[in-house]
């Protein structure tokens, strides 16, 4: 299992890939809050940001609440690492969370999240350079956010 946080070392982890995904404009805060407290008891984290101020609110499943007959890791990182891609993706997300372009956007989120974290990498010898592939979404997603 990867690495468990607490609530005194979650925000040095977030303040690093706030860091390397290029987000320090934006504002953001972090919490551990336990399952009845996530607005959707199904997720290992979420994100409530104002774009127009660049304030984010992030909250991160406390390890407590973890399924214990999961077959899949619950990697806190990775999931700080997805949610702080959503501030990239926000001018862009879907109105409808239960549509096909929303489902496209977790799933890509998701799959650089884990690229960024090294999770794809179980299987080979690869080490990522992150910082190259993170300033390489960034700069994709400005472009877009500037000709949208």
């Amino acid at each position: 299992m990867s690495k468990i946080y607490d609530g005194k070392q979650l925000p040095d982890v977030m303040h690093k890939w706030q860091h390397v995904l290029h987000l320090d404009a934006w504002d953001i805060r972090i919490k551990l809050c336990r399952q009845s407290e996530m607005l959707d008891p199904n997720v290992q984290g979420e994100n409530n940001w104002t774009l127009a101020t660049r304030q984010s609110v992030i909250h991160v499943l406390d390890p407590v609440d973890y399924p214990a007959d999961t077959e899949f890791e619950q990697d806190m990182e990775q999931t700080v690492v997805h949610e702080l891609l959503h501030l990239h993706f926000a001018p862009f997300e879907p109105e409808d969370d239960m549509g096909l372009a929303y489902l496209a956007m977790e799933q890509t989120i998701e799959l650089l999240a884990r690229v960024l974290t090294g999770k794809n990498c179980d299987a080979c010898s690869c080490k990522p350079d992150i910082e190259k592939i993170a300033h390489g979404i960034v700069e994709q997603i400005t472009r877009a956010e500037i000709s949208y």
